[in-house]
């Protein structure tokens, strides 16, 4: 074969313009075992051959879609959280802690959040202030020594 034949058979006029897209059934199944696998969007739209922006256009556009996305992450979830069960019902210690930390929060957290208001602090006296810091034991225990003696045990020790 000659190279003007080569060059020939190969010359085709090339299509300019957008891949035309459209969402069938087997795109959302695409879609839907992608999501169920835990990629990203921007992943699941790399896989199935759109941009970034075309991906959110037909989420955005389309209910099957969105639905899809859903589905799998849906059925994800599902699989993960229910091996990590069973994992807590074998015995598994980590699987357990963690099955409990997440769903029992308020009785298995490792920290226990405390709020505490700056506006009653900037309302008290310096003596009212030092009173809430004698009664939180916690506190009390870290600086003690540096706090100033109450107003009766000072005037007893002047008096003595």
């Amino acid at each position: 074969m000659s190279l003007e034949e080569i060059i020939e058979t190969d010359s085709k006029p090339v299509k300019m313009g957008r891949k035309n897209f459209q969402i069938t059934e087997s795109v959302l199944e695409q879609v839907e075992k992608f999501a169920g696998q835990g990629l990203t969007q921007e992943q699941i739209g790399h896989c199935i051959g759109i941009s970034r922006d075309l991906f959110f256009k037909s989420k955005r556009n389309s209910v099957y879609f969105q639905d899809a996305i859903k589905r799998g992450q849906s059925k994800a979830i599902s699989l993960v959280s229910n091996a990590l069960f069973e994992n807590a019902m074998k015995g598994v210690p980590v699987s357990q802690i963690f099955w409990l930390k997440n769903r029992a929060p308020d009785q298995w957290q490792d920290t226990i959040n405390q709020k505490h208001s700056i506006e009653a602090v900037n309302k008290l006296s310096d003596t009212q202030l030092l009173d809430e810091i004698r009664k939180d034991e916690s506190i009390a225990s870290q600086v003690s020594g540096l706090l100033p003696l109450p107003q009766s045990q000072a005037q007893s020790q002047d008096s003595a």
